[in-house]
């Protein structure tokens, strides 16, 4: 039996296919009629009352599925974790258990406190005291069995010891003491347990450091600062920052763009920011917190469903609070649907606002915004990022209905999930329907992929891995470059840029949108960024076609021509030239090359001990000295030269290893 269309992997690309099937000789007649339309909601409407759409629809059935909750696959998998846990296979038995804790119902809540106490016992044999910690108090707050309570905490105090925290040492002991009242163990073993504790509350009551320790851990309580080290902490807010060296201008030629209104210097933070959307990959959902994007040991599971993971019961809550109350047992269906990354922020977008927000704020959203009231309006209005660019005008027809084909679907999927409450009104609906198709023209050309660096230190090999994408809207004004100025990097799903080369006044802060020049020819370049961007570089490198790193000449020194009329020409000069004043062809005037073969010099061993700081871990010494070798070279030299690329891709290793790192050794 063939399974429903909704139920079928890849389904959307299929449910199109049958649509124009069915739609048969008028379908591209109908199609072509949408650059009659004049807006998005003129655009829905009209492909709603398609006949041949309307028909198609039946087989686009949306229903939440929570099929990951199961107590018979949680005992299951308990089971295999409890064995691996006796054969001393300690992180296949964690990830058993945390498999299992995941799949069990929301009503289990005696079997969800033994899994994770399970799951606490494992990461104690593992040496992961914080962790292990953070586990044995969810059990407690899940009413672990009174009978066990004493293991419990046991286990808490030996990690106590273990990280030095002799006041919660003593406390656990004696509670431990007190919760073999309710046990069943037999008078030895108690006696024994007994004797045991009572001579580590003894030893530890004696020890000096125990009264300091509970002197400042009083005093930090009163001042109503946490010392608990067993509350699962998520990734701190970092706070947002907009430097005063950038500058956002506009312009008929290149639109909205960031400029420095003053001299950046290498190194120099221009722009901290939080995304104003960001969804993990489906790969990830099961290593990552779905809502901050650190990777998680001791992940907290989502009540509802098993599709996705939490650092902490902080960010689960908010992911909750804020939208995964609408995409909870809807992620398999969009999962399943083959719906893009961008599909998927389009829906978070509206999931993330009450209905209502969005009915009061259409009126008047595409009323004219100039530059400043555009960057004045909160972080997450949501016309920070409904005015990104979308062009509008050059989309065909066809794209436009496939367009609002997803858009239909995804409303389709808030819908089922209960966005428009019991009652939802046709217009109510529409009106969505058009706000998503709006998000996911602008997603297409202004969405982010946010990044984490794995590190194989044996091999001594790194690779930057995308794990999911994000709308960050002050950074989604900044345009291209095959030469970009700055580097990105990540703390969870914050962004932060950097500088990688100076940047004189007035001219663009640049960032790169795939393509570079030292790694792709200029035509796939150009050819890359027209096919997703839908539009023409025209950057140095683009305009001068710089060769790529490989085919960069080493017979070849680029100095800078430093007459005192400020000519910006370049002078290229043999390495084996030994004369010391070149005269410019451009200008006529003479430039000293001395200072420049020094700097040459000079760079050599401030470059091995930039290496060798990288290569020993110590990477904010590290990116100091290629901060220096960049500034350095800069004075004298002029790109494209292989010496400076190398040092730049030291110096964007070193923020990457400041960001999102995961050691796979």
């Amino acid at each position: 039996m063939k399974l429903p269309l909704s139920q079928q992997k890849g389904f959307f690309a299929e449910y199109y296919l049958k649509l124009r099937e069915v739609g048969a000789a008028s379908c591209d007649s109908d199609i072509a009629k949408l650059s009659g339309c004049g807006n998005d909601d003129e655009r829905v409407a009209y492909v709603d009352q398609l006949s041949w759409v309307r028909a198609g629809d039946a087989g686009l059935q949306v229903q939440r599925e929570f099929n990951g909750k199961s107590a018979t696959i949680a005992a299951e998998l308990k089971e295999r974790a409890t064995n691996a846990f006796k054969q001393k296979k300690w992180l296949e038995a964690m990830l058993l258990y945390s498999r299992s804790y995941v799949s069990l119902p929301s009503d289990k809540v005696l079997e969800r406190a033994i899994a994770l106490a399970n799951r606490s016992a494992t990461l104690y044999h593992m040496q992961k005291h914080t962790e292990c910690l953070v586990d044995i108090r969810r059990a407690l707050d899940l009413g672990y069995p009174k009978d066990l309570l004493y293991k419990l905490y046991e286990r808490q105090a030996r990690c106590y010891m273990a990280i030095k925290d002799y006041p919660h040492t003593i406390s656990a002991f004696k509670k431990c003491i007190t919760a073999m009242d309710d046990s069943t163990l037999p008078a030895d073993r108690r006696s024994k347990l007994h004797l045991d504790a009572m001579t580590m509350i003894k030893l530890l009551d004696a020890d000096p450091r125990t009264s300091k320790q509970a002197a400042k851990q009083l005093k930090l309580k009163a001042a109503n600062v946490s010392t608990a080290l067993d509350q699962a902490q998520t990734l701190p807010d970092e706070k947002e920052y907009v430097s005063e060296l950038v500058r956002i201008d506009q312009n008929t030629q290149e639109g909205r763009f960031a400029r420095a209104s003053a001299d950046v210097q290498v190194g120099q933070e221009l722009l901290v920011e939080r995304p104003y959307v960001a969804v993990l990959l489906e790969k990830f959902a099961q290593t990552h917190c779905e809502y901050c994007f650190m990777r998680t040991v001791v992940p907290v599971a989502c009540p509802g469903c098993s599709d996705v993971v939490y650092c902490s019961e902080q960010c689960q809550q908010r992911a909750a609070s804020k939208y995964h109350k609408y995409e909870c047992g809807i992620l398999p269906v969009l999962w399943r649907s083959g719906a893009s990354i961008n599909n998927h922020m389009a829906l978070r977008i509206i999931a993330s606002k009450p209905l209502d927000y969005f009915l009061q704020l259409k009126p008047t959203l595409d009323d004219e915004l100039s530059l400043e009231q555009l960057l004045s309006l909160p972080k997450d209005d949501f016309r920070r990022v409904a005015h990104l660019e979308r062009h509008q005008k050059e989309r065909p027809p066809s794209n436009f209905f496939q367009y609002v084909l997803m858009a239909r679907f995804l409303t389709r999927c808030l819908q089922s999930a209960g966005y428009f409450g019991n009652d939802p009104q046709p217009e109510q609906v529409k009106v969505i329907s058009s706000l998503v198709l709006r998000s996911l023209q602008f997603i297409q050309f202004n969405t982010h992929e946010v990044a984490e660096l794995h590190k194989f230190s044996a091999e001594r090999r790194e690779k930057s891995i995308f794990i999911g994408g994000a709308i960050y809207p002050t950074l989604a004004l900044f345009n291209h470059s095959c030469d970009p100025g700055v580097v990105r990097y990540f703390r969870g799903t914050t962004i932060h840029i950097n500088s990688v080369r100076p940047i004189e006044a007035g001219l663009p802060i640049n960032e790169n949108y795939g393509p570079i020049y030292t790694q792709d020819k200029r035509d796939d370049r150009q050819a890359r960024l027209k096919d997703l961007y839908w539009f023409e570089c025209n950057c140095d490198a683009c305009l001068e076609n710089w060769p790529l790193f490989d085919q960069l000449p080493r017979d070849i020194i680029r100095f800078r021509c430093e007459a005192p009329n400020n000519c910006a020409a370049i002078i290229e000069v043999p390495p084996t030239c030994n004369d010391f004043m070149i005269k410019c062809v451009t200008c006529g005037e003479m430039t000293n090359i001395l200072k420049g073969l020094k700097v040459m010099q000079d760079t050599e061993m401030m470059t091995r001990t930039a290496k060798r700081l990288y290569d020993t871990g110590d990477y904010s010494k590290s990116l100091n000295k290629f901060v220096d070798l960049l500034r350095i070279m800069y004075e004298v030299l002029a790109p494209p030269f292989p010496d400076f690329c190398e040092c730049q891709q030291h110096l964007k290793d070193c923020f990457l290893n400041l960001g999102n790192v995961y050691n796979l050794d």
